[in-house]
């Protein structure tokens, strides 16, 4: 679906505002917005709705807000652009939302991540001031977005205190960072940071990417078929089987499982190091996580190539995929982890494709929690 970017929203449906609505029908007009469909079913009725709230006063903003759904981002956008329309007339008419509501309403962790997000954006927009002091607040936030913020200031700490050569207090800040952030740019600017003053940092190990892994190739590729054909992993694990493999000078058969452990600082389970850089081919890559009690947690990984990923036999994403990237966090699917042994297996299927850029045959994974906070095998 094309998402309607929200900052264009303000100016689509910024009206007349003259009328005011009770608030059952502000509620309503949100679920409206809200009901949007995967294929774009109840647009129509979506465009009246942002329309008749961007009309509404200042005062309406909260309850607005509080509509916001983190797991609903096209609707959440377009309540956005009415919040947006709203605001922006508040203030040019001199009867703006008052800083103390937007204060509170950021302050209250139950609101969704996106609304306190949105709600700080407006704050910032009418009192930059009030704004920049809410920052340190915001250091474990569930909003990431907010705890971005937090996270560069403690950054641009440390950084102040190497200028002025307090060593110690600067690495401690840095560290403070580190333990804070959720995005892998500032974590390497953090290791980089550090590394300088002299101390090694692993975000790989930050990020908790699963290291040892046991891995399996080569079968059929089949002009892409292979994505679907079940072999013999997806039946069974067996770490001593064999199994008749597709043939490949490169990988001589049988296919079996082979140990992988990933390098300290290192977190792609690489197959072409483990095999040879071939085409044409589907693997498997398998290890164990242990968990002390049963969790609701996120697989959390990337690959240049097709993967699908079980959790103790159970399918929980298959992404089709091809040399689309190598990001972090690229994909993700929630999972719920049993107490003791969990067995997680990836797929990885390399296509036909030959320019140099598609020779890369890899991926990486974390087991985390919904704020990507790392969680950590059990095993002793």
């Amino acid at each position: 679906m094309t998402r309607t970017p929200w900052l264009s929203l303000a100016g689509i449906f910024l009206a007349t505002f003259t009328s005011t609505l009770p608030a059952a029908n502000v509620e309503q007009l949100t679920q409206t917005i809200n009901g949007i469909g995967a294929n774009a079913d109840g647009y129509p009725a979506a465009v009246d709705a942002v329309e008749s709230l961007s009309k509404l006063p200042a005062d309406t903003i909260p309850q607005i807000l509080e509509a916001v759904d983190d797991h609903k981002p096209v609707a959440a956008n377009w309540l956005r652009g009415a919040v947006e329309a709203i605001a922006d007339h508040g203030r040019r008419s001199g009867k703006p939302i008052n800083n103390e509501t937007l204060i509170a309403f950021i302050a209250e962790t139950e609101h969704s991540a996106k609304a306190r997000t949105i709600a700080y954006s407006l704050l910032k927009d009418q009192d930059e001031a009030a704004a920049t002091d809410l920052i340190p607040t915001f250091e474990n936030d569930a909003s990431l977005e907010l705890r971005l913020l937090a996270v560069q200031k403690l950054i641009d700490d440390a950084a102040a205190k190497v200028a002025d050569d307090q060593k110690e207090a600067a690495i401690a800040t840095y560290r403070q960072a580190l333990t804070a952030t959720r995005n892998a740019s500032q974590a390497t600017a953090i290791a980089d940071a550090l590394k300088k003053l002299d101390v090694d940092v692993d975000t790989t190990e930050h990020f908790g990417f699963l290291k040892s892994w046991h891995v399996m190739a080569a079968f059929e590729y089949d002009k892409g078929n292979g994505f679907d054909t079940a072999y013999p992993p997806e039946e069974a694990i067996d770490l001593e089987a064999t199994y008749p493999g597709k043939l490949v000078e490169e990988i001589p058969g049988p296919a079996k499982w082979l140990p992988l452990e990933v390098p300290a600082g290192e977190k792609r389970v690489d197959f072409n190091k483990a095999f040879a850089p071939v085409k044409e081919v589907v693997g498997y890559a398998v290890t164990t996580f242990d968990s002390p009690t049963e969790q609701q947690v996120e697989l959390r990984w990337g690959s240049p190539n097709a993967t699908k990923v079980w959790l103790n036999g159970k399918l929980i994403a298959s992404n089709k995929v091809y040399h689309a990237g190598d990001n972090f966090d690229q994909y993700m699917a929630p999972a719920k982890l049993k107490a003791g042994e969990n067995t997680i297996l990836v797929k990885l299927v390399q296509n036909e494709q030959t320019q140099s850029w598609t020779n890369v045959w890899q991926f990486d994974l974390r087991v985390c929690d919904s704020l990507g906070t790392a969680i950590r095998d059990a095993k002793p």
